[in-house]
């Protein structure tokens, strides 16, 4: 099962940086097998037929399958007011009111949510940078939310973007899907060709997302169904390990 270290070793990497301890990620990791186990039970679910299936004893189970499900769902508020404010043309990115009836920031953040005040969102994205208030107006500076470094947002989209990813090869692999998982990789590489090849990834993926971000936008209304979709890429260098010797 070495195939599992290049999976487990960056989570472990990011819990010992966040100060998570091993009893935690276990508890977490006892609760996905449960859950595993029940969606791919057949016919009746039983606790002895999930302990066959993850070797967990049954009074586990049983405490596991009683607590509650995770969150449905939900998507980012700031990320929503930012893709609003980039694709609504009542909204300008070059300014608008923070306060008033019409298109200003007040309205833009009510209409996602209505139980924060606005000008708690507006602290927030102007904290980021994503935002700039002068003289009672609001320019936007991005098309997109990126959540402050090391942030609870940015851990919730980790675990959205990456859960969604491997949720993806996953289904490739055990149920034969024809999901789009596609990568190229080369060795032998020098900084600066890396550099390149980077800076060209970044241009032509920006470009894709922001298209798909607008299409997605421009559907109508009785585009109302059950389902949901997540696009995205990545792009990771590092140097080439030498292969380890067990000669003296």
């Amino acid at each position: 099962m070495h195939w599992l270290d290049p999976i487990l070793r960056p989570l472990a990497r990011l819990a010992i940086r966040k100060g998570w301890l091993f009893p935690v990620l276990e508890q977490r990791l006892r609760r996905a097998y449960v859950e595993a186990a029940v969606a791919l039970c057949d016919g009746e679910v039983t606790d002895s037929k999930v302990s066959i299936m993850t070797g967990l004893q049954r009074r586990d189970i049983v405490r596991l399958r009683g607590e509650s499900a995770g969150q449905p769902y939900q998507r980012q508020p700031l990320a929503e007011i930012i893709a609003l404010w980039s694709n609504d043309p009542d909204y300008d990115p070059e300014g608008i009111p923070v306060q008033g009836d019409g298109a200003s920031f007040a309205t833009l953040a009510r209409s996602v949510r209505k139980d924060v005040h606005p000008r708690t969102f507006l602290d927030v994205l102007i904290e980021i940078g994503a935002v700039t208030e002068i003289g009672g107006k609001v320019i936007l500076n991005t098309r997109s939310y990126q959540p402050l470094p090391g942030s609870n947002d940015q851990l919730a989209y980790l675990a959205d973007n990456v859960g969604d990813h491997l949720e993806v090869a996953v289904s490739n692999v055990t149920d034969a899907e024809r999901n789009y998982d596609m990568g190229v990789h080369y060795q032998g590489l020098s900084a600066g060709a890396v550099e390149q090849l980077d800076t060209r990834f970044r241009t032509r993926m920006t470009q894709t997302l922001k298209e798909l971000d607008t299409m997605a936008r421009a559907l109508p209304d009785t585009e109302d169904g059950p389902y949901r979709f997540r696009a995205g890429g990545y792009f990771f260098h590092d140097r080439k390990r030498e292969a380890k010797s067990d000669d003296p």
